[in-house]
């Protein structure tokens, strides 16, 4: 009985997907356990063609096989190295259990040879050539010695202009001036007023929020109105 997954199905190398789903389904049909009750032999065929069928139906296991003449790589064949030439599988190393003296192999299992030869990495795949990456640490953020506090104005004082008194990072106290028409959000740096390091000060940034009031009389309220029915924005 042939072992060429070609000679199996009854197909040649040039024959399109579609020739060979159909020579599968033929030799599947005659071989299938359910019409061959009993028979080893038809079992043993039945098999063989789900190989070959599964092997030159996928693309990169049918080039791999036209290439080396089987889908199981063995990284010594034909002067191989494993870690240099063919012999990988883009999910994959093939024969991987040969060399590290057997166990089972996992389709989707990522060897990170990173570990192996110094922070750097190999992507490759049996039919293409290989790509040396180097493994880039995350870039940290400089480190600021600018610190930021929220401060809540009284919306009437953001309006109107006024003055606040603020507290640095380490007690130290500063007059800040909030401009008339102030946004809410609106940020202030304050020099010097932030964490030091060494002979380095960082700078104070103050973030104005605006602060509406609990309560209001109808006297006041009846004035606001006045005033929003001749405010112009």
């Amino acid at each position: 009985m042939s072992n060429n997954f070609y000679d199996i199905l009854g197909v040649s190398k040039n024959s399109s997907d579609v020739d060979i789903k159909k020579a599968y389904r033929k030799q599947a049909m005659k071989y299938h356990p359910d019409k061959n009750k009993g028979d080893a032999s038809a079992e043993k065929k039945f098999k063989e063609v789900n190989e070959a069928y599964q092997t030159l139906s996928d693309p990169g296991k049918k080039k791999q096989y036209d290439t080396f003449g089987s889908t199981k790589w063995n990284p010594f064949q034909w002067g191989g190295n494993p870690f240099g030439g063919s012999g990988w599988s883009a999910q994959g190393f093939w024969g991987f259990e040969d060399i590290f003296g057997g166990g089972s192999r996992s389709q989707n299992v990522e060897f990170d040879f990173g570990d192996l030869f110094g922070g750097m990495w190999w992507s490759a795949n049996p039919f293409g050539s290989q790509q040396q990456h180097s493994r880039q640490e995350p870039k940290k953020k400089p480190e600021t010695l600018d610190f930021e506090k929220t401060y809540e104005v009284p919306i009437f004082d953001m309006i109107l202009g006024c003055k606040i008194e603020v507290s640095g990072v380490y007690g130290q106290k500063a007059k800040l001036k909030i401009p008339p028409w102030t946004k809410p959000g609106t940020k202030f740096r304050v020099k010097e007023y932030g964490k030091s390091q060494w002979s380095k000060k960082g700078n104070l940034i103050i973030k104005a929020e605006a602060l509406m009031p609990k309560n209001i009389s109808d006297v006041d309220a009846q004035m606001l109105e006045r005033i929003r029915e001749n405010v112009g924005y």
